[in-house]
């Protein structure tokens, strides 16, 4: 049966997506195209494989028959290949899914893209933003190659490996405008209506308070630093950013920086790949990249 592996990526991705043109994007084709290999397929395995439905693009019974062994085979593959050659950043093409807190996307992108276009033209970066659970689960399989996230207190599986990343303090952006002070104090910094941008189940702050007895107002939550900044520039509210971010903010909008009560914990970012698949020299090669920079 004449099947080529992009055509079987197409089913794997399209399982995870539910939807073709979030597929196609991410194996870098058209939409047009990606809907010609599934109908190839359809006619190849005599089976619709996905059927649309409120939710999206649902898989077959057959398709979720298959969807194991196929991983697995795809993985497998890579693996081999990644062996029989050294990764080559100037020539190799390699797609690197990274599952990330959106510091990494804020901080550490912008960094990367002058490296990718001088030394690796042909690798992309594909950023997921998965619950926790999701990335390990996405991580055993192969299915990204890394998470970036913040360091939690729990003990990392024996098959995983942790590389510290960085630490970054925290500290408060208010509107230029806002009546607070340079350095607040403890009281002032409950007081004050906040707005929080989750990145992990547990958050160092809430985690610090905690352990006083206290607790801070939650005004609002958002899921980016840049929103996170432009509505603290329109408000009365704060908003406790990493010290790296909180530079970046404030050549970008009318924000100031203050200073947080003493004994706030810094934020520790970390880097995290499975055993099976960081001996791959295309992973190596990203893990040296993200970890130079600071």
């Amino acid at each position: 049966m004449d099947i080529d592996i992009q055509q079987l990526r197409l089913l794997t991705v399209l399982a995870e997506e539910g939807n073709l043109t979030r597929a196609a994007d991410k194996l870098f084709m058209s939409q047009s195209a990606a809907s010609h290999i599934l109908a190839k397929l359809r006619q190849r395995l005599d089976d619709p494989l996905f059927v649309k439905t409120r939710m999206g693009m649902e898989p077959s019974p057959l398709t979720l028959s298959l969807l194991p062994d196929l991983q697995k085979g795809l993985n497998s593959i890579e693996m081999a290949l990644s062996r029989a050659k050294p990764f080559n950043p100037v020539l190799d093409a390699k797609t690197f899914n990274v599952a990330a807190v959106d510091y990494f996307e804020f901080f550490a992108l912008p960094q990367l893209v002058p490296v990718l276009e001088k030394e690796a033209p042909n690798v992309r970066i594909a950023i997921e933003i998965l619950p926790e659970k999701r990335q390990r689960e996405r991580l055993e399989s192969g299915d990204i190659d890394m998470i970036i996230s913040v360091d939690q207190p729990s003990t990392v599986p024996k098959y995983y490996q942790r590389y510290d990343w960085l630490d970054d303090p925290l500290v408060g952006i208010v509107a230029e405008a806002s009546h607070l002070p340079e350095t607040l104090t403890l009281k002032q910094f409950l007081e004050t209506p906040h707005i929080h941008l989750p990145n992990a189940s547990t958050d160092p702050i809430d985690d610090w308070l905690l352990q006083h007895h206290q607790a801070r107002q939650i005004a609002m939550i958002v899921q980016s630093y840049a929103i996170g900044g432009m509505v603290t520039a329109k408000s009365s509210y704060l908003m406790c950013v990493p010290s790296r971010i909180a530079t970046s903010l404030l050549t970008m909008l009318p924000l100031r920086q203050v200073a947080l009560p003493d004994g706030v914990p810094p934020l520790k970012l970390s880097l995290t790949t499975h055993h099976r698949f960081d001996n791959q020299d295309s992973v190596q090669w990203l893990i040296r990249q993200i970890l130079t920079l600071k």
